[in-house]
């Protein structure tokens, strides 16, 4: 008579208990959660020690210490203090973009899509001006070498200029090929001109008020102004 064994046909044995249990997928995404909340704890540490002590003094030690572990944690996360410099800029820069993005979804033709840039880009800022300083302003005042973006960076933030700019570039693309606006300035140059616009009115801004002496136009005088004068640009 055969043997009544547990073999497959194929010659091996059935697996006891599928690695893929419910218990064990569980584990997993509770340790992805944990490591999800400490890339973000640390994080936030290293945007407190900038805001704080500047680039030069936030070091991975400094951080550590900040958010209460050791170096070799840090770097367990980040392997280096460029990296994990890079991603607290990242995550200003892409909440940036998804609000941009957000906002220009709403918008029917290329003056609103550009309206829709000027305003979200100036009301993220306006509230959050230390994010603003970290994102745009640091890096500048830095000595030369203390800020290092490398190749993979660059190729993780050049899609969030798509997703801020791109659907703007659209709707001013299908008015452009109907008639040419007054500016005569290609799309893509416009919604991008729109965005850096708003982030002059919010440097000026950043600076006036840490000289106490806050600018005479009020956020939305500034949004409106600036809004008219690029939506009669874009207008043919």
């Amino acid at each position: 008579m055969p043997r009544n064994d547990k073999r497959k046909r194929g010659g091996g044995r059935e697996p006891l208990q599928s690695p893929e249990t419910p218990e064990v997928s569980a584990r997993v995404a509770r340790r992805e959660r944990r490591r999800e909340r400490s890339r973000e704890e640390i994080i936030e540490a290293a945007r407190r020690v900038l805001l704080r002590d500047g680039i030069a003094a936030a070091t991975l030690e400094a951080i550590a210490q900040e958010v209460g572990l050791t170096k070799a944690a840090i770097y367990y996360y980040y392997p280096s203090k460029d990296v994990l410099l890079f991603e607290v800029v990242f995550g200003i820069f892409q909440a940036q973009s998804d609000a941009i993005h957000a906002a220009v979804e709403s918008a029917e033709n290329g003056g609103q899509a550009l309206r829709a840039i000027i305003r979200e880009t100036i009301h993220v800022f306006a509230s959050h001006m230390d994010d603003f300083r970290l994102a745009f302003l640091h890096g500048q005042v830095a000595k030369p070498g203390t800020v290092r973006v490398g190749a993979e960076q660059f190729a993780r933030i050049r899609p969030l200029n798509d997703l801020a700019y791109g659907s703007a570039t659209e709707l001013l693309s299908k008015d452009w090929d109907r008639a040419r606006g007054r500016a005569d300035v290609e799309p893509r140059l416009m919604a991008f001109l729109a965005g850096m616009a708003s982030i002059g009115i919010l440097t000026m801004k950043g600076m006036v008020e840490s000289l106490d002496d806050p600018l005479l136009y009020s956020d939305e005088q500034l949004i409106e102004g600036l809004a008219r004068i690029f939506e009669a640009a874009a207008q043919p």
